[in-house]
C-alpha cells in the first residue's frame, strides 16, 4: 500500500500537476488522521472495557462484603433479642432464686459481661471510592446508597458498639474493685451473696437497663435493622446493574411458598388498626392497604402509598418485609375462611392488630 501511494505521487509530480498533487496530499493527511481518530477510538474502548470490567469487580467485592454483614447482622439481632427477653425478666423481677442457683446461670451471671462485636466489612467500598471518578455512569445510582450504608449506618453501629464495650468493662471491672466473689464467678453454682446482687442491686439493675438500651432497642432493633435493609437493597441493585445470573443466596427475603393470583388476591384491601396489646390510650386513626404490585404483594400507611412495602411470603397467611425479615405479619381467617384482619409484630415488641374493612 505504501509503494502505491509513492507511485502516485511519483508520477503526479514528473507529470508536473501541482494542484492535483496538492489534493493527493490533502487526502493522504485525512487517511492517516482517520486512521489515527479510528485507532484512538478503539483504545478508549479497550480503556472503558477494562475500566468496565474493573468496576463491575469491584461491586462484586463490595456484594460480598455485603452478604458477610447482612449474615452477621441476623447473628447480632438474634444475640440481643435473647438478651433482651432475659433483661425484661430482671426488670421485673420475676426471675426467682431458683433460676439462678439451678437454672440457666451462664446466662444470667454474665448478662450484661459481654457483648456482640459486629464489625462492617469495607474493603470493596474503599476500593471502590478510590475509583470513583472513573464509574461509569450506569454504576452511578449506587453511589448514594452505598454511602448512606458505609457512612451514617457504619457510624450507628460502631458507636453503640463502643458503648456497649464501656457497658461490660465498666461493670466488670467496678465488681472485681468492690465484690471480694468476683473471681469466683466461674464456679460450677452462685452462691448465696452472688444472688442476692444479682436479684435485688439497684445499681446492677441500672447497669442492666444501660445495656439494654445500646444493645437491643438502639444497636439491633433499630441501626442494625436499618443497615440490614439498606445492605440487602444494595445487594439486589448491584446483581441488576451488572446483570448477573447468579441465584439469590439464602440469607436474602425470598417466598418460601409460591402462591397463585387467585390466593393472593384474599389479602387486598383496606385495614384499620384496631387494637394494640399492652396500650390503653387512644389508637390512631392508622389505615394499611395491601395490593398487587407486579404480581407482588405490597403494602403501605393509606395517604402515603408511594412509600410502599413489599412482601415474601414464609407460609400461606404469613409475610415478612422483603428487606426486613423481623418485619412479620399473620392473616386471621373467620369460620367462612375469609381474612378478617392480620396481626402485625414489629421488632420493639408491640404486637399491632389490624381489622379487615368491608368494602
Amino acid at each position: 500500500m505504501i509503494k502505491l501511494f509513492r507511485q502516485i505521487r511519483k508520477n503526479l509530480l514528473s507529470q508536473n500537476k501541482v494542484s492535483k498533487y496538492i489534493l493527493y496530499a490533502i487526502g493522504e493527511i485525512v487517511l492517516v488522521i482517520v486512521g489515527i481518530l479510528i485507532a484512538l477510538q478503539i483504545n478508549n474502548s479497550n480503556e472503558l472495557r477494562k475500566t468496565e470490567n474493573k468496576i463491575v469487580s469491584i461491586l462484586k467485592e463490595v456484594q460480598n462484603d455485603l452478604g458477610l454483614d447482612i449474615q452477621k447482622s441476623d447473628e447480632l439481632i438474634s444475640y440481643y433479642k435473647t438478651k433482651d427477653s432475659i433483661i425484661n425478666l430482671v426488670k421485673t423481677n420475676q426471675l426467682t432464686y431458683g433460676d439462678y442457683k439451678n437454672g440457666f446461670s451462664n446466662g444470667l451471671r454474665y448478662l450484661i459481661m459481654n457483648a456482640f462485636h459486629m464489625k462492617i466489612h469495607v474493603n470493596g467500598y474503599n476500593n471502590l471510592m478510590q475509583n470513583v471518578d472513573n464509574i461509569p455512569k450506569q454504576y452511578k445510582e449506587i453511589i448514594d446508597p452505598l454511602n448512606e450504608i458505609y457512612v451514617y449506618n457504619k457510624y450507628e453501629i460502631d458507636k453503640f458498639d463502643k458503648r456497649l464495650d464501656l457497658i461490660t468493662d465498666r461493670i466488670s471491672d467496678e465488681l472485681a474493685k468492690s465484690k471480694n466473689w468476683y473471681y469466683r464467678l466461674d464456679q460450677p453454682q452462685l452462691e448465696d451473696e452472688m444472688i442476692d446482687f444479682f436479684m435485688n442491686d439497684p445499681y446492677y439493675k441500672n447497669a442492666v437497663d444501660l445495656y439494654q438500651n445500646a444493645g437491643w432497642e438502639n444497636l439491633a432493633s433499630f441501626h442494625v435493622i436499618r443497615f440490614r435493609e439498606n445492605a440487602v437493597k444494595v445487594y439486589r441493585k448491584i446483581s441488576q446493574l451488572t446483570q448477573s445470573k447468579e441465584i439469590l443466596p439464602d440469607f436474602m427475603p425470598h417466598n418460601l411458598v409460591a402462591l397463585t393470583q387467585e390466593q393472593l388476591q384474599d389479602y387486598i384491601g383496606i385495614y384499620k388498626l384496631d387494637k394494640q396489646e399492652n396500650y390503653n390510650g387512644l389508637l390512631p386513626d392508622n389505615k394499611y392497604k395491601l395490593w398487587l404490585h407486579d404480581n407482588e404483594l405490597v403494602g403501605a400507611n393509606v395517604g402515603n402509598l408511594e412509600n410502599m412495602t413489599h412482601f415474601y411470603f414464609e407460609a400461606i397467611d404469613h409475610i415478612i418485609g422483603k428487606n426486613n425479615i423481623y418485619n412479620k405479619t399473620e392473616f386471621i381467617r373467620n369460620s367462612s375462611n375469609e381474612i378478617s384482619h392480620f396481626i402485625w409484630r414489629p421488632m420493639r415488641g408491640r404486637v399491632l392488630h389490624f381489622k379487615k374493612l368491608i368494602d
